[in-house]
């Protein structure tokens, strides 16, 4: 585009004004120009050889003259190099947002960008020419300024930065895609998570030994199956491009916000995670996400969506060993995937987030609970009509008799289930559902058979005369944390729930040992004494003691479980101190800093209760209750036979939570001393075996919880023992029958 040509007469101001007088410089008149406050436009920078500052001309019209000459230029430099008219600076007058044209006007020296000469150029914000070659010293600069909106620099730069991003990204895909190849598809290295005892050798539950099948086509599914899948795992699979933005985001969104972890995967991420493990990785990272998305990006590339669905139908990890829902047809409904009715394809479905857990044989109403969720799903997305959704529903899940006898068989169940919730918790929800691991756990065999028959012997005689029906037990090494039993219910087959980890029960008087340990540790003597009269506290008013009279020490305090004794210790040691020193103890549930806390009014777990006497039992270290003490990724080994050849993704030895001093020994060796007390001629009695045993007693109100936690600690051995009813009903029994099937278990394993 050629600049436009100078008209005759001059059309600006100024130049009316340059020839009319011819003897006044241009840059008198600039100077008289007044703008506006906040008025923006174009300016021009003369910076003459020799001068230290620019001049600046407002750029106000559409033609200007630049040269040495005052008669004929608006904007005049008096430099010898500049010629009498040596540039024009216009636009066009009918387009006022056009750039401006520099146009040499046949002068001496020329004008110059750089090392360059230019005849004409449109001119741009910040760009810099000279009147005359650069080398010269006496050379002119002219410098246009014009700077763009702030909205336009924001755009501009936001289009730079994305551009930039976008080829960093595309340089970073194109160099990680040459790390992995996905045609064909790699021969995924299938196995099952397997748990073995203690001993290293005691499966929990027996392998399936069931030869693998694989459906060829898409077709042959069941068409319920695909669309089950699709409805309850990735509803947009047919649309993103192997990661979901939208799910991704809302799961981010989530967990910024505190709630339960999310994790967006998409179908095609969950088989990328499967197929390339060796790429991907198993630690639960940011980066393994980029290298899982990395993946689903380039196997979209390369394969159709129907093609990677097959492959997730015919190779996802179901329980057991069983991959594919092939393979989990035949063994859970004797059939093969292609005659699946709606019912068994949303049963199947409804297991995936934790097959071992969830199937219908173990637990089959949260089987059809989860079944019935599919359902909903694939009818809210019109995948079913409602009359088949509700014939679904209302069908009952007929279950092979051959699973039923091979899950029937998993040697402690409470404490099978729990392995696989501590499993995600350190591996990932998504991570543990993929199979590949032998987890090697805590059990000792031995020990659950008697913490089993104990629980079952209890309820049944004397649960009838007091009144509870359920109940649970643990059994920890205090030395280590490591669960060597834990009965969570009186029947697995039952009931699933599992009371030893899920029930949050109070504990009454066993959580009477935080007031005293945090009194302990803030220097109180054991030897000081306390009221035993009644008193008010924080508004409400508690009886005296029901069992001495006068003022007691804490051995007494301890041994005969007085209340008002308790309260005044925490009183004294201050209830924030009191919850401080649960927690140190491992303690996780919520505490609410009020007195009837000493008295057991916040709810515990069995589980974390015991881990708190195992902590005083080991002298204030502590150690994380725990099943699982090693996990290997059995898709990483050189020989599949010798675990030693298997790399380990966990090992708890390494665990940041072994061994915390989170209670001096001093203190830790009192305590013991005052629970030995319970037992030798306290409320704890019945627990009594003789071997310097350490305990205490609890039961709340209505005698609705029942509970004895004590230990041995000669055996390191400490044991926690509730009984009750799960709908909180009152019995009429007491933390004796807790206490004596503490004392009849424990005699049975202590050595």
């Amino acid at each position: 585009m050629s600049p436009p040509q100078p008209p005759q007469q001059p059309k600006t101001l100024l130049g009316t004004i340059t020839q009319v007088t011819q003897t006044v410089l241009a840059k008198v008149h600039f100077s008289r120009v007044a703008l506006k406050p906040n008025a923006r436009v174009p300016e021009l920078w003369v910076q003459d050889a020799g001068i230290p500052k620019p001049e600046v001309y407002p750029l106000l019209g559409d033609r200007y003259i630049i040269g040495r000459s005052s008669k004929t230029s608006d904007i005049v430099v008096r430099n010898p190099v500049v010629s009498q008219i040596h540039a024009s600076l216009s636009r066009d007058t009918n387009r006022r947002n056009t750039p401006f044209y520099l146009k040499d006007e046949n002068s001496t020296n020329g004008i110059y960008r750089g090392k360059r000469r230019i005849t004409a150029t449109p001119i741009r914000h910040g760009q810099t020419f000279t009147l005359g070659p650069p080398e010269l010293a006496d050379c002119v600069q002219v410098q246009y300024i014009d700077p763009p909106p702030w909205y336009v620099r924001a755009a501009r730069w936001s289009f730079y930065t994305s551009s930039g991003v976008a080829g960093l990204v595309a340089v970073f895909l194109g160099v990680e895609w040459q790390k992995f190849q996905v045609r064909p598809f790699p021969i995924s290295m299938q196995g099952p998570v397997v748990v073995y005892a203690r001993d290293g050798s005691t499966p929990l539950r027996p392998p399936f030994n069931n030869a693998h099948r694989e459906l060829k086509q898409l077709s042959e599914f069941s068409p319920y199956l695909s669309n089950a899948l699709v409805a309850s795992e990735d509803s947009r699979y047919y649309w993103h491009f192997g990661v979901d933005p939208i799910g991704t985001l809302r799961a981010l969104s989530v967990n910024l916000r505190g709630g339960s972890l999310q994790g967006g995967s998409t179908l095609t991420q969950q088989l990328a995670r499967s197929l390339f493990r060796d790429y991907v990785g198993t630690e639960d990272s940011a980066g393994r996400k980029i290298r899982e998305a990395i993946v689903s990006l380039k196997l979209e590339t390369f394969y159709s969506k129907d093609e990677l669905l097959l492959t997730y139908l015919n190779r996802v990890y179901l329980g057991i060993d069983l991959y594919g829902f092939e393979d989990a047809a035949r063994f859970y409904f004797a059939k093969s995937a292609a005659d699946l009715t709606l019912s068994e394809a949303a049963t199947l479905v409804g297991i995936l987030p934790a097959p071992n857990a969830f199937n219908p044989v173990q637990n089959y109403q949260l089987a059809v609970k989860y079944r019935d969720g599919v359902i909903y799903r694939m009818r809210r997305l019109g995948m079913v009509t409602q009359e088949e959704a509700d014939r679904a529903r209302r069908s009952r899940i007929e279950i092979n008799p051959r699973a039923v006898e091979i899950l029937g068989s998993t040697i402690a169940p409470y404490f099978y289930s729990h392995v696989f919730a501590e499993l995600e918790e350190l591996l990932g929800e998504q991570l543990a559902r993929e199979g590949n691991f032998i987890v090697e756990t805590s059990l000792d065999p031995a020990i659950q058979t008697e913490s089993e028959k104990a629980l079952q012997n209890t309820v049944q005689t004397n649960g009838a005369q007091f009144g509870f029906s359920q109940g649970a037990v643990v059994t920890l090494d205090s030395s280590s944390g490591e669960i060597l039993a834990l009965t969570g219910g009186v029947d697995y087959r039952e009931s699933q729930f599992n009371r030893a980890t899920q029930a949050l029960r109070q504990p009454g008087s066993t959580f009477k040992v935080f007031a005293y340990g945090a009194a302990l540790d803030r220097g109180i003597s054991p030897g000081q004494t306390f009221s035993c009269e009644p008193f008010s506290w924080s508004g409400q008013t508690y009886s005296g003691c029901e069992r001495s009279s006068g003022s007691i020490d804490m051995y007494q305090g301890m041994a005969q479980s007085e209340n008002s004794v308790a309260l005044r210790i925490a009183r004294d040691a201050g209830l924030d101190q009191v919850v401080q020193m649960a927690r140190r103890l491992g303690i996780q549930s919520e505490l609410k800093a009020v007195p009837g806390l000493v008295l057991g009014q916040s709810e515990v777990t069995v589980l974390e209760l015991t881990g708190a006497f195992g902590a005083i039992a080991n002298r204030g270290v502590r150690n994380r209750p725990h099943a699982i003490q090693r996990i290997f990724d059995t898709s990483d080994c050189s020989d599949r036979d010798d675990l030693s050849t298997c790399r380990v993704i966990y090992d708890y030895q390494s665990d940041r939570t072994a061994n915390q001093d989170v209670l001096s020994g001093e203190v830790s060796d009192t305590l013991t001393v005052l629970l030995q007390g319970v037992i030798r001629g306290g409320t704890g009695s019945n627990a009594s075996l003789g071997l310097d045993e350490a305990g205490k007693t609890g039961t709340t109100n209505d005698n609705v919880d029942l509970w004895f936690v004590g230990y041995v600690p000669s055996s390191e051995l400490v044991t926690g023992v509730w009984l009750g009813n799960d709908d909180n009903t009152p019995t009429s029994g007491s933390s004796a029958q807790a206490a004596q099937l503490w004392r009849d278990y424990m005699r049975q394993i202590v050595p």
